[in-house]
């Protein structure tokens, strides 16, 4: 075949491929970047919707590697909890822009868990329904802001 002729085939075909691609919605998930997260020492503060001037502050140390490792470690806390596994169900992680959520359902009671992700921050919300008394279910905020490192740690990366 005349190299022209190569030429202009190769052209068409590239292009019937990038046409039908672009016709075709993609069965692959666009990949977003994820959420940061440092390990470090974290100042924590909780404030319940049940007690709201009653706010629970802590600080504690969060060695997870990375956004993945901090998901990971999380659920794994949730599934090995003997009084979770005997009395509750735990759906499957979501991820969202910015963090992950679960819920919990147990008997008469759902809690959804969420985890948000920005420079130095965790925000956490656990929302509590109490299915037969309402007017008794609650939220709590969690805050949590890296204030520096673990004792033993270098800088930034986890233990």
């Amino acid at each position: 075949m005349p190299a022209k002729h190569l030429l202009v085939t190769s052209a068409c075909v590239l292009l019937a491929l990038t046409s039908g691609a672009r016709a075709q919605p993609s069965s692959a998930p666009l990949l977003e970047p994820k959420p940061a997260f440092t390990p470090g020492m974290y100042e924590t503060e909780a404030r319940n919707s049940a007690f709201k001037d009653q706010p629970v502050k802590s600080r504690t140390c969060v060695n997870s590697a990375d956004f993945d490792a901090f998901r990971d470690e999380t659920m794994a806390q949730y599934n090995k909890a003997d009084n979770i596994k005997k009395e509750c169900t735990l759906s499957d992680t979501k991820t969202l822009k910015s963090g992950f959520a679960f819920a919990m359902q147990c008997k008469g009671t759902k809690t959804v868990l969420t985890y948000e992700f920005g420079k130095d921050l965790v925000r956490g919300t656990i929302q509590t329904f109490i299915q037969p008394m309402p007017k008794y279910s609650s939220s709590i905020l969690i805050m949590m802001r890296r204030v520096g490192d673990c004792p033993g740690q270098e800088k930034g990366k986890a233990l």
